[in-house]
């Protein structure tokens, strides 16, 4: 852990997307999504979890939290990003969408009337999980499906995610 906490965050998330990767085969990229998704969130969380230890004040935390978030992009074609909820279902970083953060979400449901960041909170609070949902894609009209993973960070009411977009027809 100690030297996650030297290195700078997004060489850590970096360094291990590089050792996953991406095959450019549509059925080998569908077999990876859910280990490449768990992998950078996993050391997303525990790296940021030792970027925040010892910090007490709320907002130094969020800065902290909110610097890393805004600035990893990840995946080979650069789509990924995270995203931050409080347990309270405040969205405190988002990597893609700003217009977010501060946002109080517990209540939003998808298209399909899933309960999206309640999900998330609910994961979060049960050490971390997997969920599928629709969401709006960057750049890209309409929502998509989508398979994230959802873990707390340690020491923190944070709840830190990423996920791909599927594929249509997956």
């Amino acid at each position: 852990m100690s030297c996650l906490v030297r290195t700078p965050l997004f060489v850590v998330v970096l360094a291990a997307w590089c050792l996953v990767g991406l095959s450019g085969d549509a059925s080998a990229e569908a077999r990876t999504v859910r280990s490449d998704v768990e992998l950078v969130v996993t050391v997303a969380a525990s790296g940021l979890a030792g970027q925040v230890q010892g910090v007490a004040n709320r907002e130094a935390q969020l800065r902290v939290i909110g610097e890393f978030v805004t600035t990893s992009r990840f995946f080979a074609d650069k789509t990924g990003y995270f995203f931050v909820y409080d347990t309270k279902g405040v969205c405190v970083a988002h990597g893609s969408d700003p217009t977010l953060i501060g946002r109080p979400l517990m209540d939003y449901k998808d298209g399909n009337g899933f309960p999206v960041i309640r999900t998330i909170v609910d994961l979060g609070q049960a050490k971390g999980g997997f969920l599928e949902y629709l969401w709006d894609k960057p750049d890209v009209d309409g929502t998509h499906r989508k398979v994230a993973y959802v873990l707390p960070i340690p020491g923190t009411d944070f709840i830190i995610g990423s996920g791909l977009y599927l594929p249509d027809g997956q």
